[in-house]
């Protein structure tokens, strides 16, 4: 199928991209295009005209500073898989890059694209929510800062409002361990279910502040806070492991598809969420 007509427009500016979000509510903003070309081609999507990031300066940045690491939006999936800085500084944030579709989706795919288009399957949701993300947008208002707690509202919606562009990702730099599993069809595919771990260690070997986050098996990417109760104060083993896995399978409902049924993904999320936890006793 042919996409429906639309206007295109590459302003260079962030203040130009939120003026033209707010004179045409149904405008969408385009980076790398991995999400909504589909859609567009399927006729999933019907916007008035296409705001193109593409010309605007800084978006495209990886800064890693002391205390937490920025990525602008429009740094794709390959930049964030190839970077040497987040190997070194955040090394989960290239591991994970690598699990997202194949080799030259991830050359034209971008973080920011992803975090807005608020795909409960796609990798970044998950990970950001364990990893306790801030999310920078601006808008004719000004700009305001969301905490990936408050990010995600459902199925492909988030909190930001119409007018306002995704410019950046905040990631706290911090001495966590964290443990990533995904279970897919096959490689590249959308996952069936998804699920990330962060956790300090304090000097007696117990985790503390910990976040779990499911994506993909559920309808909305959530924290598992049962689960999160269940390990934090504990020591890491195959016994805790256990009990995450029993906690997880008893703490969502999945959703159920053609891909697979909820009870099947319920033991799945809870085999994953097994193996996120014996990865935290290897202490990656």
């Amino acid at each position: 199928m042919k996409p429906p007509t639309f206007s295109y427009v590459a302003p260079g500016s962030v203040e130009e991209v939120t003026r033209l979000l707010a004179s045409d509510p149904d405008a969408k903003i385009i980076s790398g295009g991995q999400s909504l070309m589909p859609l567009l081609a399927m006729r999933l999507a019907g916007p008035s005209m296409l705001v193109d990031l593409k010309a605007v300066n800084g978006l495209a940045r990886i800064g890693i500073g002391e205390t937490e690491i920025t990525i602008g939006a429009r740094v794709t999936h390959h930049d964030i898989e190839s970077s040497a800085e987040l190997a070194s500084a955040l090394p989960l944030l290239p591991f994970v890059a690598r699990f997202i579709a194949h080799p030259q989706i991830r050359s034209r795919g971008t973080l920011g694209g992803s975090v807005a288009h608020s795909d409960p399957s796609a990798e970044w949701p998950t990970v950001l929510l364990a990893m306790d993300a801030t999310i920078d947008v601006v808008g004719p208002r000004g700009g305001r800062s969301i905490a990936v707690d408050d990010f995600f509202t459902g199925p492909f919606t988030s909190s930001m409002a119409f007018d306002e562009v995704l410019v950046a990702v905040r990631v706290p730099r911090a001495d966590r361990r964290w443990a990533f599993q995904e279970a897919a069809r096959k490689a590249g595919d959308y996952g069936l279910a998804i699920v990330a771990v962060t956790a300090g260690v304090d000097a007696d070997g117990r985790l503390h502040g910990c976040r779990v986050a499911v994506g993909a098996c559920v309808g909305t990417t959530t924290r598992l806070r049962d689960v999160e109760d269940a390990i934090d104060g504990a020591v890491p083993g195959e016994t805790l492991a256990a009990r995450a896995e029993a906690v997880a399978r008893d703490s969502v409902q999945p959703i159920s598809d053609i891909h697979g049924s909820s009870e099947y993904r319920r033991r799945l999320l809870g085999n994953l969420v097994r193996r996120a936890v014996t990865d935290l006793t290897n202490g990656q």
